[in-house]
């Protein structure tokens, strides 16, 4: 009885698994299309520029990065 159970929770979990994987995919996806869309540039393309970016100017990065992470603190916490 201790199997069966088991192996019911485990078929479970993997379709959930699954299901998650496929939704992740299907979220990614949509981001690609959108970056492409609006930018006229893949999502590729965005990030090799932001990583040349980040190796160019580490310090303006980091500046950014804590900028951007303080406003939306500010906004998330707003009551």
């Amino acid at each position: 009885m201790d199997e069966r159970r088991l192996e019911s929770v485990t078929g479970r979990a993997q379709e959930a698994a699954q299901r998650a994987g496929a939704y992740a995919q299907d979220r990614m996806r949509d981001v690609r299309e959108t970056v492409e869309r609006r930018t006229g540039q893949s999502l590729d393309a965005w990030i090799d520029d932001t990583r040349q970016y980040v190796r160019q100017h580490p310090l303006q990065a980091i500046l950014l990065t804590i900028g951007l992470g303080f406003l939306l603190g500010k906004l998330l916490t707003r009551d």
